[in-house]
């Protein structure tokens, strides 16, 4: 009995040793476990404000971003000078406006030009013209209404889309009041100025419902506005369509002219009409356009002043007749220069290295400038005649009397001659009043040291009139046909 109480005893004690072991070992891992879950959620507490941190951060460059963003597209579609909306912001808002234009809307382009403004800028500096073109924006600003948009395309152009037009009349009301009020004078740092403007006009969906065609349409109108003497506007038309299409023909023609050097020199000999002898010849520059007609210089001249073509041409024809002259036994040659070509620097480099290269002697080239180029520029075409002079070309007038200057003017210029048209005198006067005219010129012009020439003589009556003025050089059809070089003797 003892010994099975012992056992019983044995086996409590066992028991109770075990249970009290595995208690111990259960409230260890509890402690265990909580102390990894305290862990973990500090490890996530730490990852949370990670992540709060890298969001806080990825926020913050967000806002660079947008920020770069704006700026960026600030940059690229706002004026930095005047803070309007620039030519890429303009064509967006133009075609924006095209694409949701409804069948009854109509809307107004117009193309604002200042005048003169280069010139405004030379003389005064680009800082300035900068405060000129600022002004000019405001001034445009208070002329418009809540429907227009203003922008500026650049350097002195703005454009203007008027929207919802319900009266073209209002549209060109306000085309008259902008012109007008530039009449104002602008009070700058630099003094009171007037500058007028050019503007051209177009309507869509009348002449277009593509933003570049509108565009091109209204820089035509503007031309046509420079054209017809500035301080105007001018609407676009489809002829001014085909004059540009004329116009790109008219330039490719012209490359391929100058290219192939396949222009026409001839010679009007200038003659002593009391000898009927000749030592000076006139060069005349014609283009055979085969369908088109010959074409005399006037006729094309111009237009390869525009395109600055003149450059090549004048360099082109400079070779040619002092290649020709080579033959010409001592006779001079009167070269007619375009504006382009006499204020350019670089042609004139070019033109006394051609004469140096063909062994050209200067003193038989006679330089002849329009009298109307050397009024439009005096200061500069003066310097530019004393610069020739001193290298020992001559100088002529041409059509003198046609841009007013005086007999004093021509005193203090190094004149060899002076051309004068009759033809043109008396169609605008009576003979006796050309001959007393042309006799106190040719006087004076003799007293100067001048020698007068008359152009264009066609008639036996023009003849009357240079023989009773006392004039004796005279060139014209009365008296020869244009010579080619091999004529000339």
């Amino acid at each position: 009995m003892t010994t099975l109480l012992y056992a019983v005893i044995g086996v409590i004690t066992v028991i109770a040793v075990f249970l009290f072991f595995s208690r111990n070992k259960v409230l260890r891992e509890k402690k265990e476990a909580e102390r990894r879950l305290k862990d973990t959620l500090s490890d996530l507490e730490n990852v949370y404000s990670e992540i709060n941190t890298t969001q806080e951060e990825l926020n913050m460059k967000y806002r660079e971003i947008k920020a770069g963003e704006d700026k960026i597209k600030k940059l690229a579609y706002e004026d930095s000078l005047t803070g309007l909306p620039n030519n890429a912001a303009f064509n967006e808002m133009l075609t924006h406006t095209l694409e949701t234009l409804r069948k009854e809307e109509s809307v107004g382009i117009m193309y604002v030009d200042l005048d003169n403004f280069k010139q405004i800028d030379d003389l005064w500096g680009h800082t300035n013209g900068d405060e000129l073109v600022l002004d000019v924006s405001h001034r445009l600003r208070q002329n418009l209404d809540e429907d227009d948009y203003l922008a500026r395309m650049g350097g002195d152009e703005f454009v203007v889309l008027s929207q919802n037009i319900n009266d073209l009349a209002d549209f060109n009301e306000k085309l008259k009041r902008i012109g007008n009020s530039f009449r104002f004078p602008f009070i700058t740092s630099f003094g009171q100025i007037v500058v007028t403007t050019s503007i051209g006009a177009t309507v869509a969906p009348r002449d277009g419902i593509k933003a570049d065609i509108l565009i091109k349409n209204a820089t035509m109108a503007l031309a046509e506005a420079k054209r017809l003497g500035k301080d105007n506007y001018c609407y676009y038309s489809e002829e001014m369509t085909a004059k540009e299409l004329e116009n790109i023909e008219l330039q490719s023609s012209l490359t391929n002219a100058i290219k192939n050097d396949s222009f026409i020199i001839k010679y009007a000999p200038i003659f002593d009409i009391e000898s009927m002898t000749y030592d000076t010849v006139r060069m005349r520059l014609l283009w055979d356009r085969g369908e088109k007609g010959v074409w005399r210089a006037r006729k094309f001249i111009s237009f390869a002043e525009k395109t600055g073509q003149i450059l090549a041409l004048g360099e082109n024809t400079v070779r040619r007749v002092c290649e020709e002259m080579k033959s010409f036994h001592e006779k001079k040659v009167i070269l007619p220069l375009s504006k382009r070509l006499v204020l350019n620097y670089d042609f004139r480099k070019k033109f006394y290295a051609i004469v140096e290269e063909t062994e050209t002697d200067a003193k038989r080239i006679i330089i002849e400038i329009d009298e109307n180029t050397l009024m439009s520029d005096l200061p500069e075409c003066s310097f530019i005649i004393e610069e020739m002079f001193a290298r020992g070309f001559g100088f002529r007038v041409g059509r003198y009397g046609s841009g007013g200057m005086s007999m004093e003017m021509l005193k203090n210029l190094p004149v060899t001659q002076v051309s004068i048209s009759v033809k043109r005198l008396l169609e605008e006067n009576e003979a006796e009043d050309v001959i007393k005219y042309l006799r106190i010129v040719v006087d004076v012009a003799q007293k100067l040291g001048d020698n007068i020439s008359f152009s264009g003589i066609s008639s036996a009556n023009e003849e009357d009139v240079i023989v009773a003025c006392g004039g004796r050089l005279a060139e014209g059809e009365l008296y020869s046909h244009l010579l080619d070089a091999e004529e000339i003797r």
